[in-house]
């Protein structure tokens, strides 16, 4: 029985030792499959950019919607302050200190008439 076993481990030292020194590479029945395993290969690192690319859009869509957001907040922030600041009670107030008043009479339309032009005749 442990004479099996030795086998056994020696084989499994063989074989990573092949790993490891290449000499897997060199048998017949790989070298038919390297364009393949290049094929493989390449199909790989396709897959490994295409996700980093992948990723990298959705950080940056993240992060433009975050900023997407903050903008939205202060344009209606600023949208309250210039609404409130244009407020008629507001405006009286501030400009009470110059000698501006409010208006007590409503304001008039000027209408002027304008002359009709006559055609010229020849």
């Amino acid at each position: 029985m442990e004479a099996q076993k030795e086998k056994k481990e020696k084989k499994k030292k063989r074989r990573v030792m092949s790993i490891l020194g290449g000499k897997f590479l060199v048998r017949e029945e790989i070298s038919k499959q390297f364009p393949f395993m290049v094929y493989v290969t390449l199909l790989l690192m396709a897959i490994i950019t295409n996700t980093y690319i992948a990723e990298e859009r959705t950080r940056e869509l993240a992060k433009t919607s975050k900023r997407l957001n903050d903008l939205q907040v202060e344009y209606v922030q600023l949208k309250s302050e210039i609404m409130e600041a244009s407020k008629q009670s507001v405006l009286v107030k501030r400009l009470a200190g110059t000698g501006l008043k409010e208006a007590i009479t409503p304001l008039k339309r000027i209408e002027v008439e304008q002359p009709v032009k006559q055609e010229e005749q020849p």
